[in-house]
């Protein structure tokens, strides 16, 4: 039988509690009582039960040793759990011998929680040179991280863009490419053009998401809870925009089963 291709979206959440925190050296403790774990993990969750969506959270080794009862919580709702490396390290820049530490010490945590990674992506975004070799001999399916850092200003003309293609990696991986204009922190935090009031983000997705339809495309959305999770005007831009993709007949899909399109495979 021949597949339909439809338009995809791969909904995904990064980072847990104070992961990067401990590692900037800002703190050495978790905070069980920081609104992301206590506002923005349940407020995103309730948005994903509501639309029965599920969504793949790259968490942190450190994060899934530290904060069991959110690690349970995303089980429960059968939500992906990908690994986001120890502590939230620039990745790109750690000696080969310290990546694989951290990807091995975080894969034994997991383990404990019940999970068994199947993606990764690399905190800071950039995978480096020894990432996807120590991916592969580790067993990992697919990476979603990225050559190249953040640019000292994001595009926001997107009329020539018409969503990412799957990619075959080294050492038998899927890529699972996005874009730093499709990141919820480098709009309200990060890039000096980037869109600071939701409703613009949620035009501007808008935009992204109508050419990735017509294109019948794949397109990543990566957001966060100690960001989006805990503000309301921003949940809300969330929301408008996975009603919105539904409504142009994108397929909202975790990781694992995104790479599974291979319609998708360029």
């Amino acid at each position: 039988m021949t597949q339909t291709k439809k338009p995809v979206l791969c909904l995904t959440f990064d980072n847990m509690g104070e992961a990067h925190n401990v590692f900037l050296g800002k703190s050495s403790l978790p905070d069980l009582s920081a609104p992301a774990i206590t506002i923005g993990f349940p407020n995103i969750l309730r948005l994903l039960t509501a639309y029965d969506l599920r969504a793949t959270f790259f968490v942190e080794g450190w994060s899934a040793l530290h904060y069991g009862e959110v690690i349970e919580a995303l089980l429960q709702g059968s939500h992906e759990i990908a690994l986001h490396g120890w502590v939230h390290e620039v990745f790109a820049e750690l000696p080969e011998r310290t990546a694989r530490q951290y990807v091995n010490d975080s894969l034994q945590v997991m383990k404990l929680r019940g999970v068994r990674p199947a993606g990764f992506r690399a905190p800071g975004g950039r995978i480096g040179p020894h990432g996807y070799q120590i991916l592969g001999e580790a067993g990992f399916a697919f990476d979603s991280s990225v050559g190249t850092a953040m640019p000292p200003e994001i595009p926001l003309d997107v009329a020539d863009y018409f969503g990412d293609g799957l990619r075959r990696l080294p050492h038998g991986l899927i890529g699972l490419p996005w874009q730093w204009f499709m990141i919820d922190a480098v709009h309200y935090l990060l890039a000096p053009n980037g869109l600071r009031d939701p409703e613009d983000l949620a035009a501007f997705w808008g935009k992204v998401l109508r050419n990735v339809a017509r294109a019948k495309g794949l397109v990543t959305i990566i957001s966060h809870a100690h960001i989006t999770g805990v503000d309301p005007d921003r949940l809300s831009t969330l929301e408008e925009v996975l009603k919105l993709a539904l409504e142009l007949g994108f397929d909202i899909l975790p990781c694992g089963q995104a790479m599974g399109r291979s319609e998708h495979l360029r």
